[in-house]
Parts: C-alpha cells; sequence; structure tokens
C-alpha cells in the first residue's frame, strides 16, 4: 500500500477522518450474540486511545489469497477505554469474505482495522431522534442510544428476523427509550421496503426540532428518506447510510456498490 494511500484510509491531518489509526486487532472473545449477530471483541496495542463517537465504524481489512485484502466496514457497538477492547456485533446474513472471516475468527485471530471512520453521530441540539434501521445498523443505533444526554427522547423502529434478535440499551437515561420491533419471521426477507416503511408511515413524530438516523439496506434507505421528506423533514434532519445492498456484494472498499 501507498503512504498516499494510506493517508486516504487513515486520514489526512486535520481532516474528517483524522482521528482514525491503522490497529492490529486480536480477538479476546468470540461466539453468536443472537441467531442473527455475531460478536468479536478486540484488543490491540494502544487501543486505550481510540478516540471514538457512538455511531462511527471500523474498516476490517480481511485477508485474502495472494496477500491481497478486501475491506469491511462495522460498527462500533461498544468501546472500552479501561480495558481496553473494541466490540462489533455483525449481521451474518448473507455469505461474503467479511462474514465467513467473522464466522471462522476464534480467540487469538488478527485482523488490521482502520478507524474510527464514519460521519454519523448524534446530534446534540435535537429535541427528539428517531433511529430506522435493520439489524446491520442495530449495534450503532444502541451505541447512540445508549450515549443520549439524560432526558433524551429516542424512538427506534428496528427490523429483525425474530424476537430472539431484540436487545435491551445499557442503562436508564430518565428519559424515554420507545424500542419498536419489527419481526420478518417469514413473511418478509432482508432488504423488503415494507416492513420500516410502514412502521414509519404509522409513527407520530414528536413536536420541535428532531433528527432522523437510517442505517439498512440501500433500497430502504433511499425510500425512508424520501417518505420523511414528504413528511416535511428537511435534508439536514436526516442521517443516512446504506450498509448493504441486496443481492449485490459490498465493493472493495467495503461501502456497498451504486446502482447502475
Amino acid at each position: 500500500m501507498t503512504p498516499d494511500r494510506l493517508l486516504d484510509l487513515v486520514g489526512r491531518p486535520g481532516g474528517p477522518l483524522a482521528d482514525a489509526a491503522l490497529w492490529d486487532l486480536e480477538v479476546v472473545e468470540a461466539g453468536p450474540l443472537t441467531p442473527s449477530l455475531h460478536r468479536l471483541v478486540f484488543t490491540a496495542p494502544g487501543l486505550g486511545g481510540l478516540r471514538f463517537q457512538p455511531g462511527q465504524d471500523l474498516m476490517l481489512r480481511i485477508p485474502r489469497e495472494e496477500d491481497a485484502v478486501v475491506n469491511r466496514r462495522y460498527t462500533i457497538r461498544r468501546f472500552e477505554p479501561q480495558r481496553p477492547a473494541v466490540t462489533l456485533d455483525v449481521s451474518l446474513h448473507g455469505r461474503g469474505p467479511g462474514t465467513d472471516w467473522v464466522r471462522s475468527a476464534g480467540v487469538g485471530s488478527h485482523v488490521e482495522a482502520i478507524g474510527p471512520r464514519g460521519k454519523i453521530g448524534l446530534v446534540g441540539d435535537a429535541d427528539w431522534h428517531l433511529f430506522v434501521a435493520d439489524e446491520t445498523g442495530l449495534p450503532g443505533v444502541l451505541a447512540m442510544i445508549e450515549a443520549l444526554p439524560a432526558g433524551g427522547t429516542a424512538i427506534a423502529l428496528l427490523e429483525v428476523d425474530s424476537a430472539a434478535d431484540e436487545q435491551t440499551p445499557d442503562g436508564d437515561n430518565g428519559g424515554g427509550f420507545d424500542l419498536r420491533w419489527l419481526h420478518r419471521q417469514g413473511n418478509s426477507v432482508p432488504g423488503d421496503v415494507s416492513p420500516l416503511l410502514d412502521a414509519l408511515a404509522g409513527t407520530d413524530l414528536p413536536g420541535g426540532s428532531g433528527h432522523v438516523y437510517v442505517a439498512a439496506e440501500a433500497r430502504v434507505v433511499r425510500s425512508v428518506r424520501a417518505a420523511l421528506s414528504t413528511r416535511g423533514l428537511e435534508a439536514g434532519q436526516i442521517s443516512a447510510k446504506a450498509y448493504w445492498r441486496r443481492g449485490v456484494p459490498n465493493a472493495e472498499h467495503g461501502e456497498p456498490t451504486h446502482d447502475d
């Protein structure tokens, strides 16, 4: 990798990714969290200095044949600076180099990672927060909900396979965590637009100025953004990220491929 390419991945001084670094991660815990999510806990030399904001991710450099790598980005679920350790909860729907590596990783496995990366995070001056996500966005949603200031209001529309995939945020901020779980249970498949779009249509938005965070399949994200716009939300009130695109592997840089 050339020095310029490494700077582009890690972040140039003063740029939006200036806090990112290259890490040699070692797995210290590995195993299923729910039927759809697999948890990996990593440590690394100097990891206690990670500068992380809830909602950011790590880009794992998944090893391939002949010293090649493919990049896959996973949102950080939890960071424990004193331990130090970082937790990634990875959705296992579909197969690919990222999920294959996650399934096979055990205690002692190593992988390079770059991060933290990502520009989506809590908007501190919002009166309320609405989260719309499938299981790929769930780790970031839970991390951001747990970071809400005391009394903060959060509504979350969360699509998963079944009740076995539900999770509870840590702590209680004294406000309201209104988590609304949507179970596919064979009635739809991951990436269908209807579950989250229908749930959004049935959700009354609180008064005041709020912010919406959308994290799901690419077509779902596009449809939810359009629906929010018709309800009067401005572009600056919506933080949206497509985590994957149904039927198409993510590109080698870790992001979903664009529509043709």
